[in-house]
């Protein structure tokens, strides 16, 4: 069987499906990762084999951009966002119909807001399945609300290539949350296992010595310090201040873009830049950060309890959840000032925090949930039966 990989726009997404896309290949299917060319490179090091579709885009400066030039009162009621992944899936429809024309998908497996990937399945008549990278977003007003006016203004382009809009982008996704995260989307779905993947990296030697204090890793996510203008949605260098007075040890993960926004040297903390997380936190006591998916079932995977501090919508739902599940201290952004962040870690890092009890939980959940492989199995059968057949049966 032929399955077609579908991303857009950020290498953190592909990373989510990664994990999957191997359990595809491990299965003896053959595999390709359909991506924009800036992800090209995020594709190739994970093992898989890319096909480059649209042009390049950095996906943070187009929102910057968005956020820049469109009028307040439209971006307020998320236009711009409309406009931006319908943007984006015109980009990336020419080249990604006119691969599955010539290669011939038995089964196209995409990122959620890859909305070309329906294009495309709609000309070559192969089955759609969404990827949830976290809680997922179509099981909200505001998912079902960007779904709903993003598939009505690709009808142009459904035309272009002669064929109709289907009534809805999908309706089959795989979910890798836990039951204490999960949110009913429309359709149905294949509960497996997070994995974390958070790209390729060396183990440093020191993950392996037991820390002779408490561990706190602190990462910003690949987007939220680049998405606007706003130098306050960068929080790490208040997160550092305020864990300089703690008896801990701070492990700050950062790309190289955010590496420059922190300033001067900061003593006592350990920077490690391009680090796989997933490498990190078995190690860690405590994780802070922007309440973005891939930290936030990364650390459930380990049992870390976390401190959040959203910004976009998709972080608040998920810092909401993990907090309604116990499994953190959420705080927004009028709240976030020093003291309140040093509290709110030391609480976490206490041995008999609640935090830390609801994480053991979590991480017992996600072992308890189908491995990779039974996804896979479970979509084969689907397949088997016409795609007509109960993937929850």
């Amino acid at each position: 069987m032929r399955v077609l990989f579908t991303t857009a726009a950020w290498p953190s997404h592909y990373m989510f499906m990664a994990p999957l896309a191997w359990a595809f290949r491990a299965a003896g299917h053959e595999v390709r990762v359909a991506a924009q060319p800036h992800v090209v490179e995020t594709v190739l090091a994970s093992g898989l084999t890319a096909v480059p579709v649209g042009p390049d885009l950095d996906f943070a400066a187009l929102h910057r951009r968005f956020v820049a030039e469109t009028d307040p009162a439209l971006y307020r009621t998320r236009d711009a966002i409309i406009t931006i992944f319908h943007r984006v899936a015109e980009m990336m429809a020419p080249d990604l119909v006119a691969h599955a024309e010539a290669w011939r998908p038995d089964l196209i497996v995409r990122d959620p807001v890859a909305f070309a990937a329906s294009v495309a399945g709609q000309v070559v008549g192969a089955p759609v399945v969404r990827h949830a990278w976290g809680p997922d977003l179509y099981g909200t007003d505001p998912g079902k609300w960007l779904a709903h006016h993003v598939l009505e203004r690709l009808g142009p382009t459904y035309a272009l290539y002669g064929v109709e809009a289907p009534e809805t982008f999908d309706r089959f996704a795989v979910d890798p949350t836990p039951p204490a995260l999960r949110i009913d989307a429309p359709g149905q779905s294949v509960p497996m296992a997070y994995v974390p993947y958070n790209g390729p990296g060396v183990v440093p030697s020191w993950v392996l010595e037991p820390p002779d204090r408490p561990r706190v890793c602190i990462t910003w996510g690949t987007f939220t310090s680049t998405a606007t203008d706003q130098p306050e949605m960068f929080l790490v260098p208040k997160i550092l201040d305020a864990l300089a007075e703690l008896e801990v040890e701070p492990v700050l993960a950062v790309t190289a873009a955010e590496r420059a926004l922190l300033g001067g040297h900061r003593p006592g903390v350990r920077i490690v830049q391009d680090l796989p997380i997933h490498t990190v936190l078995p190690s860690c006591s405590a994780v802070v950060h922007h309440g973005g998916a891939t930290t936030v079932l990364s650390a459930a995977r380990f049992g870390v309890p976390q401190l959040t501090m959203p910004h976009l919508f998709e972080q608040r739902l998920n810092s909401d959840l993990l907090e309604a599940a116990g499994a953190c201290v959420q705080l927004t952004a009028g709240q976030a000032g020093v003291p309140a962040i040093r509290a709110a870690v030391a609480e976490l890092i206490r041995p008999d925090a609640p935090q830390a009890a609801a994480s053991r939980a979590l991480r017992e959940q996600i072992l308890a949930m189908p491995p990779l492989a039974s996804a896979v199995d479970r979509i084969e059968s689907w397949l088997r039966g016409g795609a007509a057949a109960d993937l929850d049966g």
